[in-house]
């Protein structure tokens, strides 16, 4: 099946068709972890989560704050009708 020429002014990735469908993995959230941390690990907030819980910790809370961005994440689901 061949894909329909780009019509639109926008670039491929503004298009939703091209979103992903499936949760960022763990290995996925490490890399996202890492250079989130590589930018603001000087930032007062960071530092502030650190002092306060670690810095695995902190790792970890801010790994669960980017899955909870995902709106593919089982996180960000609801139910349609009862769950029983």
């Amino acid at each position: 099946m061949k894909e329909k020429p780009q019509t639109s002014s926008e670039p491929s990735w503004l298009d939703r068709r091209n979103d992903r469908k499936t949760p960022f993995t763990d290995a996925e959230l490490d890399v996202l972890a890492d250079d989130f941390i590589a930018r603001m690990a000087d930032t007062q907030a960071w530092q502030d989560l650190v002092a306060e819980v670690g810095e695995q910790q902190a790792r970890e809370v801010l790994k669960q704050r980017l899955a909870a961005q995902d709106a593919n994440n089982l996180i960000n689901w609801q139910p349609d009708g009862p769950t029983h």
